[in-house]
C-alpha cells in the first residue's frame, strides 16, 4: 500500500498524516478507525489544523495528555483515567507508524503507560440466566429474541458483535449428537472459527425463526427487529441486558461481555481444562484466557476457604 502520494519533501501535515494512518488502519480493523478518529481529531486541534507532522514534539504530546488529564477537571468534564491512557495507546500507535517511515521525531517509547484502577468485570451465573430468562414471555415476538440472544451468549460465549453479525447462512445443520452450531469471524483475529448451543438453545432458535423467515427482508442477519426490519446492533443488545437484569433484580452491572466472563468461570467450576477453555472462547493468544479465569468473590471464597 503506498502511502507517498500526499508526502512532499519529506513533509506531511497533521491531517493528512491522521487520514492516511486510518486508511491503513481500515485495511484490517474498521471498529478501531472509528474510535480512533476522534481522538486523534481532538488531538489534531490541541497542536494546530495544518501542522507538520515533523514540527510536533514530545513536549507537545505530554501538553495534550496533560490537558485532557488535568485541566478538564477544572472544567467539570474530567475524562476518567481509562480513557486518557486509552488515548495516549491511540496517540503511541499514531506516531510508531509514522516513526518507523521516518516521518516523525515523536518516539513513542519515551511515554510511559498511565496507571490506573481497573474495575472487575462482573460475571454472569447460571442463576442469573434463568432469573433473566423468567422475565420474558417467549409468546411474543419481542421476548423471545432477547431469550435466544441470552442464551447464545450464555452457551456460546460470543463477542456481542459476533453475535450481530452471526447470519442465517452461518448457522450449520445439526450433528449427529443433536447439537447446532454456526461460523463466525472474529474481528479482532479475521479468523473463522465454530461456537456450538445446546438442545435447549436450538428450540428457541427454532421459534425464533418460524416468525423470522416470514418476514420480507432484504438481509440475511439472524437477528432482526420486526418494526424496523433492520439487524439489532450492539448498542440494542447491550440496552436489552441492562433492561433485563434490572427487571430480574440482579444488582451487578451485567454487559453482554459479562456473559464470556460467566462461560469461562462455569467451565472452569465443571473441571475444564485450560485449552478447552482457550478453545472455546477462541482466542488466539492463551495468555488472554487467563484474564477472563480472575476469581471472582464466591470463587475465590470457595478456592481461599479450602487452605486456611
Amino acid at each position: 500500500m503506498h502511502l507517498d502520494f500526499m508526502i512532499v519533501d519529506n513533509k506531511i501535515t497533521i491531517n493528512n498524516a491522521i487520514e492516511q494512518y486510518l486508511n491503513w488502519k481500515s485495511t484490517y480493523t474498521i471498529s478501531a478507525v472509528k474510535a480512533y478518529k476522534p481522538r486523534l481529531l481532538t488531538f489534531m486541534e490541541f497542536v494546530g489544523e495544518g501542522s507538520l507532522l515533523s514540527d510536533i514534539n514530545p513536549i507537545q504530546v505530554s501538553a495534550f495528555i496533560n490537558h485532557i488529564r488535568y485541566e478538564k477537571i477544572f472544567r467539570g468534564n474530567n475524562y476518567s483515567l481509562a480513557t486518557v491512557s486509552y488515548s495516549l495507546n491511540i496517540l503511541k500507535n499514531f506516531f510508531d507508524f509514522w516513526n518507523g517511515r521516518g516521518l516523525s521525531n515523536v518516539n513513542p517509547k519515551e511515554f510511559r503507560n498511565i496507571r490506573y484502577v481497573k474495575t472487575l468485570t462482573e460475571v454472569v451465573t447460571k442463576d442469573d440466566v434463568s432469573a433473566m430468562e423468567r422475565t420474558l414471555n417467549p409468546r411474543y415476538y419481542e421476548d423471545i429474541i432477547k431469550i435466544l440472544v441470552i442464551k447464545l451468549l450464555w452457551d456460546t460465549g460470543m463477542r456481542v458483535s459476533e453475535l450481530c453479525d452471526l447470519k442465517l447462512g452461518d448457522i450449520k445443520e445439526i450433528n449427529p449428537f443433536g447439537q447446532r452450531s454456526a461460523k463466525i469471524r472474529t474481528k479482532k483475529t479475521m479468523q473463522y472459527n465454530y461456537v456450538m448451543w445446546s438442545k435447549e438453545t436450538d428450540a428457541i432458535l427454532n421459534q425464533y425463526l418460524g416468525i423470522r423467515l416470514c418476514l420480507n427482508v432484504d438481509h440475511d442477519y439472524l437477528l432482526m427487529s420486526r418494526k424496523s426490519r433492520s439487524s439489532i446492533n450492539v448498542k440494542t443488545i447491550q440496552r436489552w441486558i441492562k433492561d433485563i437484569a434490572k427487571n430480574a433484580l440482579i444488582t451487578k452491572n451485567i454487559t453482554p461481555h459479562s456473559f464470556r466472563h460467566g462461560k469461562a468461570h462455569n467451565l472452569v467450576d465443571r473441571g475444564a481444562h485450560h485449552r478447552d477453555i482457550v478453545a472455546i472462547l477462541r482466542h488466539s493468544n492463551p495468555a488472554s484466557t487467563y484474564h477472563y479465569l480472575t476469581l471472582n468473590e464466591h470463587r475465590f471464597s470457595e478456592v481461599a476457604g479450602k487452605y486456611l
